[in-house]
């Protein structure tokens, strides 16, 4: 019996004019977002490619150890095509620093001042598949009791000893037969698009998460039919019916959902970026301090010229044409600033993690509001599978943070910044005396540092007093007379691909075992209901 009410629910259903209107709505809509996302994605390789390809020839031109700084540039995530996430609101790439560690991707800057909130709304599959999916799920089963109530049928079906209960599931299957080759259109054209548009290709580990999110729909398909049958159930007309299910509809796929981010950014403050900089700006002022008061012992150079010298943040410096006491002083100032600096970036870093604690408290708080909707929930098991929600990118930082420190060990195992490796790339026994560089450089004119300092301070013209320092030459006085630096031992990042499994575990579980307890009550409201439905 219970078949036999699905099979007519369904060719009922599968002859009307709003499965016609739905399929060709699907057809329309779905491979307009997936060739949307393809599009999205081919800009992002293209970009990842050129950032990479920048990133490589930055480290191949470098000849001294404090100019080793790895950047790890991502490519772009394949299944975000079909759930972007958050992934259009943060960089694409972390430059490793020994001074600072790793806070937030660099790049693209987020429009948000959360980059972790996800925008709401984006033209992805997802998203449409969350809106169109619903409505169609409401719009096959508005009217699923009170149609037949109207007509006079469901009196008679009832007159016969026909338990409720056939019934009622007998008309979920039916409609969930309607809607299921919809649903499966829907993924397998999204699927063959992939297989024929040459700018990707998935592996197994895309297809199975394809796979699980095609079933998590289905889930999420079946909620709203319940939904639908429960208004169904609960009114006494099909039109009283439509306007309810169209205003859960709305509030459940829109208000909700918008709703969860605002309330999360007004009432769950976030800490201020502007705050954090200042504090950090703080400390790194009273680390300049102590690496001040740390080498003012030093001794001094007999000369502190630099004839070629090339310096930026985080310590990197370059130098050429120095005296050898000039060197000396360098490297051990470098062996004694650089590591205070790495010890600096441990301090900063509470008041970092602070911050970091605090939008991602925002994006919880966000997410458990979202929950009272289904396409809250929908949404999230997507971004989780699609490996674009917030907390991918938390782990892919925290991946990037342990390899910051894995790369300081191999240059604290190397003690490179003790040597003189760390700002030239001049080997040491060709470093002369400022009076040799004085001699070579004004081509035997002067002899010593102090014969020409003797006759510079008599030139009022300052030009002159150099002009005469660009006869001869010096060699190594330049970095194009060294080659560049070889690093081959140094260890390289690995980039973590979970598994199926190990992308729902934790929350994303929770989430599902909600939406599959709401599928539960659902039914038995819907089942109750329809006990004490009125069928006259």
């Amino acid at each position: 019996m219970l078949l036999h009410i699905a099979r007519k629910e369904f060719h009922n259903n599968l002859l009307s004019a709003r499965f016609a209107i739905g399929f060709l709505l699907c057809l329309v809509l779905i491979p307009f977002s997936v060739l949307l996302g393809i599009g999205d994605y081919r800009d992002q390789a293209g970009q990842y490619r050129i950032d990479r390809d920048a990133a490589e020839k930055t480290m191949k031109e470098i000849r001294t150890w404090s100019y080793l700084r790895p950047i790890l540039v991502f490519p772009p995530e394949p299944l975000g095509i079909f759930g972007k996430g958050i992934s259009g609101q943060v960089g694409n790439q972390v430059k490793i620093r020994l001074g600072e560690k790793p806070l937030l991707p660099e790049g693209k800057a987020a429009a948000r001042d959360n980059p972790f909130l996800a925008s709401f709304f984006s033209v992805d599959f997802v998203d449409i598949a969350a809106i169109v999916l619903s409505l169609l799920a409401l719009l096959f089963s508005y009217d699923a009791l009170s149609r037949e109530k109207e007509d006079g049928t469901l009196r008679q079906q009832m007159a016969n000893p026909l338990p409720r209960s056939t019934l009622l599931a007998g008309k979920l299957v039916g409609i969930l037969m309607t809607l299921l080759p919809i649903l499966v259109f829907c993924f397998l054209v999204g699927g063959l698009i992939i297989l024929f548009s040459g700018d990707l290709s998935f592996s197994a580990r895309e297809w199975g998460r394809l796979a699980l999110l095609a079933l998590i729909s289905l889930g999420y398909l079946v909620l709203f039919v319940l939904v639908g049958m429960f208004v169904s159930a609960r009114t006494r007309s099909s039109v009283s019916s439509l306007v309810l299910c169209l205003f859960l509809w709305v509030f459940f796929v829109f208000v909700v959902p918008n709703m969860a981010s605002y309330a999360a950014e007004s009432f769950v403050p976030a800490k201020s970026r502007d705050n954090l900089a200042s504090v950090t700006k703080d400390m790194d002022r009273g680390l300049r301090e102590r690496q001040e008061a740390a080498t003012k012992s030093l001794p001094r150079a007999d000369w502190d010229m630099n004839w070629w010298m090339s310096g930026q943040d985080d310590g990197r410096e370059e130098s050429y044409g120095c005296s050898a006491s000039f060197f000396e002083y360098k490297r051990q100032r470098a062996s004694i600033e650089i590591p205070m600096m790495i010890d600096n970036a441990d301090t900063k870093w509470a008041p970092q993690a602070a911050y970091l604690e605090s939008l991602s408290r925002q994006a919880r708080a966000a997410d458990n509001l979202a929950m009272i909707s289904p396409a809250g929930i929908y949404r999230a098991v997507a971004g989780t599978l699609c490996g674009t929600d917030w907390a991918a990118l938390v782990r892919r930082l925290d991946d990037v943070r342990r390899y910051r420190e894995t790369f300081i060990s191999y240059l604290r195992g190397k003690d490179i910044w003790s040597k003189y490796e760390w700002i030239t790339a001049a080997p040491p026994a060709k470093m002369i005396t400022a009076d040799a560089i004085i001699e070579k450089l004004s081509g035997g004119r002067f002899k010593t540092l102090a014969a020409y300092d003797a006759w510079a301070g008599k030139q009022a013209d300052v030009k002159s007093r150099w002009d005469v320092l660009r006869v001869g030459k010096l060699a190594g006085g330049q970095p194009d007379d060294f080659p560049y630096l070889v690093a081959n031992d140094m260890p390289g990042y690995i980039e973590r691909r979970e598994g199926v499994g190990r992308s729902l575990e934790g929350g994303a579980v929770a989430r599902l075992g909600l939406l599959a307890a709401e599928c539960l009550v659902l039914f038995a409201l819907a089942y109750v209901a329809f006990i004490r439905y009125d069928v006259r």
